[in-house]
């Protein structure tokens, strides 16, 4: 135990005094580190960035499309476009589905991806996403995965400078993380993705905060990636947000192999265990935490009572009510909406203080109780 507390406090004052934790130092970590003084290291970090007050927002995810071209070995929603659940939602569609959380349950972001769906023109992203603004006013348009973004850059000839300039000009806020799973090439490959694509992540992110567009960053974390991967993964965000400042929180989510090829084929068995979302959390917020002040609990996938811990272990952010999503879903795990006050009521049984926020983090009520 005394050897475990030893480097563990070196990485503690180093966060501390400003620094991030190194490769090595994170691998350790991952591999050695006592997982309840990590959460006590988190914990106590989170408390000096936003004390007792944990954050949420109200909002709905809208899945426009599953059809895409991608096609991803961890992905149960996409479909070819020949299947008879393959869909497409119409801009009146997609107007009279947020119509109804945005009046009765008083959403404030719309986070908006489906798949990449090489049917699409840039019009039909620009002109859904002037209809929501004009009849919306007050949601914040929390839109489309990099790959969503760089496919429709290619097949309008612009670039992705030009693209995002479009989606923002149209309507979009900000951009999700979507799409970084882990961004080491080898793994990529083994997840059926390009191998570049992970860079291409990173390119993307770029070119938005170039631009002044905020966005979050993620990790898919329980599948077939090592801890050097998920240290370059973090350290390569820490670069990217030493230029700009653009990324507005992170959330690592662990991956659900339910009805995916990974599961099919034999490569994942099983979803990883709650020690090691918790892990993932805490050194999220000791790796992040002089970059990035907001680390989401990512609930979702985990349910209330493991959000109720995420949070005891550094993260300072429900993430949201995620009204109507669909991806988690199809991978046979049930998700049901989650309405505000159950949030209120489950930061409030462990001691803490919700605050309702809006797409850009800002404060639009206190619940202290």
């Amino acid at each position: 135990m005394l050897k475990q507390a030893e480097p563990l406090e070196g990485i503690y004052e180093k966060v501390l005094s400003g620094d991030t934790p190194d490769r090595e130092d994170i691998i350790y970590m991952y591999d050695e580190a006592d997982l309840n003084s990590l959460g006590k290291m988190a914990r106590n970090l989170a408390v000096g960035i936003s004390g007792r007050y944990v954050s949420f927002v109200s909002n709905m995810i809208l899945n426009y499309t599953n059809i895409c071209n991608v096609r991803c070995n961890f992905c149960a929603f996409y479909r070819t476009g020949s299947e008879p659940d393959a869909y497409l939602l119409s801009k009146e569609e997609v107007i009279r589905k947020i119509d109804h959380y945005y009046n009765n349950l008083g959403i404030r972001q719309l986070l908006i991806q489906g798949g990449v769906n090489p049917d699409l023109p840039l019009q039909y992203y620009t002109d859904l996403f002037s209809a929501i603004r004009s009849r919306f006013p007050e949601l914040g348009i929390h839109g489309l995965s990099t790959s969503e973004i760089t496919f429709i850059s290619r097949k309008e000839h612009i670039s992705v400078k030009e693209t995002i300039s479009a989606l923002v000009e149209s309507g979009l806020e900000t951009i999700p993380g979507a799409g970084a799973e882990i961004i080491s090439a080898e793994v990529r490959k083994i997840l059926g993705r390009p191998i570049n694509s992970g860079n291409e992540w990173l390119g993307v992110m770029e070119e938005a905060h170039k631009l002044g567009v905020r966005s979050s960053a993620t990790m898919m974390f329980g599948h077939v990636e090592e801890s050097k991967h998920k240290a370059d993964h973090l350290l390569s965000i820490v670069e990217l947000q030493k230029k700009y400042n653009g990324f507005m929180s992170f959330t690592p989510w662990n991956f659900e192999p339910g009805n995916t090829d990974l599961q099919k084929k034999g490569i994942v068995k099983y979803r990883t265990g709650g020690a090691d979302v918790l892990r993932n959390i805490a050194i999220s917020r000791i790796v992040l935490n002089n970059s990035i002040p907001v680390i989401q609990s990512s609930w979702l996938t985990n349910g209330l009572q493991m959000g109720q811990m995420a949070v005891l272990f550094g993260a300072n952010d429900w993430g949201g009510t995620i009204y109507d999503e669909k991806v988690i879903p199809a991978t046979g795990k049930r998700v049901g909406n989650l309405r505000k006050e159950l949030i209120v009521q489950s930061l409030s049984q462990i001691g803490l203080i919700p605050v309702e926020r809006d797409n850009q983090y800002r404060v639009i009520r206190y619940y202290d109780t």
